[in-house]
């Protein structure tokens, strides 16, 4: 069996180099793609780690002590119960036939969308969620959100609230869900839209194609920053337009789906 390379980033990691050495692993520690490189698979470590590596990492990766709840992320504890078989099924050259008849890596792994948000000062990359919101608390402001599906673009909400949040299916199950919104299925291409406690108690919560969504600050007497994945990343002025697309994928390796395989 050819020993399959393993990136991991992160902070800490010894304990996850060893183990991956133990079990017959090749550990590339914090130079997981490019030249002479080509590991399986990436376990990244905590969220900073996984920022690193969006928008666009080549390869499946691990997720392991990371926030977000919809990546399916594991413990350190429990990277070190799965590792065997993780490993050897992602070795190239086992016997799939008699090790796991119906398991190919390519089942394990869950695409996510990438999120890009361009800036004057560049664009930034979310996994789980855009958010607008009020600097100052229990201060509402107005917003409007345009999506697309398709060929036709439509206004879906025109807001009072302290904000709004646009949520990947990941993240719909993070700050989007706790502000009432629904939980997404993964891989579906949508995400949700949901107002941060509105004015009004009955304002709308929405799926959307994630192709391309369009927010406006309407009003300009209260500050409105920009959090990217719970970071703030800036400030946003009134009648300015932020396009939200999905630009590039991700995929990560979901344990639960390889153990119900095996």
């Amino acid at each position: 069996m050819t020993d399959p390379r393993v990136g991991i980033v992160g902070d800490a990691v010894e304990p996850i180099v060893t183990a991956v050495e133990s079990n017959g692993g090749t550990p590339l520690v914090d130079r997981p793609t490019g030249q002479n490189a080509d590991p399986a698979f990436i376990i990244v470590v905590e969220d900073a780690a996984l920022r690193s590596l969006i928008p666009d990492p080549s390869v499946p990766i691990l997720p392991i002590d990371i926030d977000t709840p919809g990546l399916s992320s594991i413990s350190r504890d429990r990277l070190q119960t799965e590792l065997p078989w993780l490993l050897d099924l992602f070795s190239s050259d086992r016997n799939r036939t008699d090790d796991y008849p119906d398991t190919d890596p390519r089942q394990l792994t869950v695409t996510h969308p990438v999120i890009g948000i361009d800036r004057p000062d560049g664009r930034v990359y979310a996994l789980a969620d855009v958010t607008l919101v009020t600097v100052e608390s229990a201060r509402i402001s107005e917003y409007t959100v345009v999506a697309t599906h398709g060929e036709r673009r439509q206004r879906i909400m025109s807001v009072r609230a302290d904000g709004v949040v646009i949520a990947t299916p990941a993240g719909s199950h993070g700050y989007a869900h706790d502000a009432g919104g629904p939980r997404v299925a993964a891989e579906t291409g949508v995400g949700v839209v949901v107002p941060i406690a509105p004015f009004s108690i009955d304002a709308d919560q929405w799926v959307v194609s994630l192709s391309d969504v369009r927010l406006t600050v309407d009003r300009n007497d209260t500050a409105v920053e920009l959090r990217v994945d719970g970071r703030q990343v800036g400030t946003v002025s009134p009648a300015e337009s932020l396009r939200l697309q999905s630009v590039a994928s991700i995929e990560t390796i979901d344990i639960q789906r390889g153990l119900e395989r095996l």
